[in-house]
């Protein structure tokens, strides 16, 4: 004798959490103002639960408790597994034959736009420290100094780019001083500066022995003029130093680097004095760990610690408790325009390509997909179950990317090909083009500067997501699906960032669910499957929207 298993009925219940704590109902068992009708909700990557619609049968002109705007819906089945949760982000009203509530719902991912920030994780760019405001070349002045701007030329014993506080010999009347300023923004706090620093001029500029009217040293101010400020004292006899960091004991809007004589003397014409400073890192009043990447390169960030510290610090309502812990070190990552956290997500997880999204009791989690096996399973034979595949094609597999990005460190447009790093090639002896002894390569334009070792890691998550096994396609379920243990489960448990199989197709690799949507008036759940645009495409989209609207890319 065969016993049937029981399946968990497909019906739903919603509840309604207001902003004060009150919870309402609704569902089938409820009052029939109380149920909602025509439901729908998504699921994407990317977002984790997406949007959401339904209408109630209630009369328009009247308010009522259970519906008013940021509430939290949750729809759970009758094992109490969440379904879908969201907020109340619409209320449209209807009038036909008969009145109607309309509510329209966002995943919690939306919370992740309501607000801009600034903060500088790690900034390498050169291009941010400029000369000493008015402010304060009248206060050098004033004060005996005549102001010198900073010089950018590249570094003879490496190519890289580096910032000079120099002038050039003689000086009689008057005391030099060249400064280098970085500003981080009206929001914004310095808490550590990265340095190296030379002698532009051996001659009389160490002690001991020397000149004792010489100065140079990293500040950290107030203001553009340093009234309250926190520096490293003089470094005359410190180096050269081939990279330290400073940590400000009060973190500050400004920094600055100062070379100065602090006396009148006299030089030969046409000598140069001053110091080089090379290796320049800016880091915000933050305080994540930082982390060293390239060997002799400033500290970075990892994207994990900078993914929770945005959702914890500006996304405040969700719980960063299902990030997972990362080891790449983000070399250049700073925010110096405003921007959503959610633009900013996206750019920090280009370099991972991880799976990005909100789920219930509003968490916000990011790991990497698992591509190894399937979540769910699927026959083409089942009475409700249709597929439409677009089929493998030469166009979506390539076995090599070529990178182009402009350089932080040398300010050149570098171009990086496969032949030259053999990390953006793909030698899998089962890629077509390899099996064909063919070259075909994709291109990525990273379209704001890049350290080269980020640069890379952004082409090696490029490739890695290009040549993904993908058959792109939607599937089509009515009521059910099975699970890998090959158990019916109600068909709305399925979400994006999982995967499925087809089970009568022979050797059917797991694939990529991009998106879910459920419709619970008809009982049908659409998956689709390594749908265009693909994840990097994602990714890069929003970061490019995003430095476009800040004026950052042409």
């Amino acid at each position: 004798m065969v016993v049937a298993r029981s399946v968990l009925p497909l019906e739903l219940t919603a509840e309604v959490t207001t902003a004060d704590g009150a919870r309402f109902r609704w569902g089938a068992n409820e009052p029939a103002q109380s149920r909602l009708r025509n439901f729908s909700f998504g699921t994407k990557i990317g977002e984790g639960f997406s949007q959401g619609q339904g209408q109630l049968p209630r009369r328009f002109d009247l308010d009522y408790p259970d519906l008013s705007l940021v509430d939290t819906i949750t729809f759970v089945g009758a094992d109490g597994s969440v379904a879908y949760e969201g907020r109340n982000s619409a209320m449209p009203r209807e009038l036909s034959d008969t009145a109607s509530i309309g509510v329209t719902l966002a995943g919690w991912m939306a919370h992740a736009s309501e607000r801009k920030f600034t903060e500088i994780y790690v900034d390498r760019d050169q291009a941010g420290w400029g000369g000493p405001s008015a402010r304060r070349k009248a206060y050098l002045l004033t004060n005996g100094f005549t102001p010198h701007d900073p010089e950018s030329s590249p570094d003879p014993t490496n190519n890289q780019a580096q910032l000079s506080t120099v002038w050039t010999g003689g000086w009689v009347a008057y005391k030099p001083s060249g400064e280098a300023w970085y500003d981080a923004g009206p929001a914004g706090l310095i808490g550590r500066v990265g340095y190296g620093w030379k002698r532009t001029n051996t001659t009389n500029m160490a002690l001991p022995p020397g000149d004792p009217n010489w100065t140079w040293l990293v500040v950290v101010a107030s203001d553009d003029n340093a009234t309250a400020q926190s520096d490293t004292g003089n470094l005359v006899a410190a180096g050269p130093v081939a990279l330290q960091t400073f940590t400000a004991t009060t973190p500050y809007r400004y920094a600055a680097l100062i070379a100065r004589y602090g006396a009148t003397g006299v030089s030969a014409e046409g000598t140069r004095w001053g110091i080089d400073w090379s290796k320049l890192a800016v880091y915000g009043a933050h305080g994540l760990p930082l982390h060293t990447g390239d060997p002799g390169e400033p500290a970075g960030v990892y994207a994990s610690d900078v993914i929770r510290d945005i959702a914890r610090r500006y996304c405040p309502r969700l719980d960063p408790s299902g990030v997972v812990d990362s080891s790449y070190v983000i070399q250049h990552l700073a925010f110096k325009d405003r921007v959503t956290p959610f633009d900013a997500l996206q750019q920090v997880n280009k370099y991972h390509l991880f799976n990005l999204a909100v789920w219930e009791d509003r968490t916000l989690h990011w790991s990497p997909f698992d591509l190894t096996d399937y979540t769910w399973q699927v026959r083409t034979d089942q009475v409700g179950t249709s597929f439409q595949a677009q089929g493998p094609s030469v166009d979506t597999v390539f076995n090599g990317i070529v990178v182009s990005y402009a350089d932080l460190l040398t300010g050149t447009r570098n171009v990086l090909t496969p032949d030259a790093y053999p990390e953006l090639r793909d030698t899998d002896p089962t890629n077509p083009w390899n099996r064909h002894g063919i070259d075909r390569w994709d291109e990525l334009e990273l379209s704001y500067p890049h350290l080269l070792a980020d640069a890379l890691q952004a082409g090696r998550a490029a490739l890695a997501d290009r040549n993904r096994p993908k058959s792109p396609g939607q599937i089509t379920v009515k009521g059910y699906i099975q699970d890998r243990a090959g158990n019916r489960q109600p068909g709305w448990k399925v979400r994006a960032g999982e995967t499925v199989a087809i089970t009568d197709h022979p050797n059917d690799a797991p694939r990529l669910i991009h998106e879910t949507g459920w419709d619970d008036e008809a009982k049908t759940l659409t998956i689709t499957v390594d749908g265009p645009p693909s994840i990097l495409d994602a990714q890069l989209d929003r970061v490019t929207t995003a430095l476009k609207a800040a004026g950052l890319t042409s």
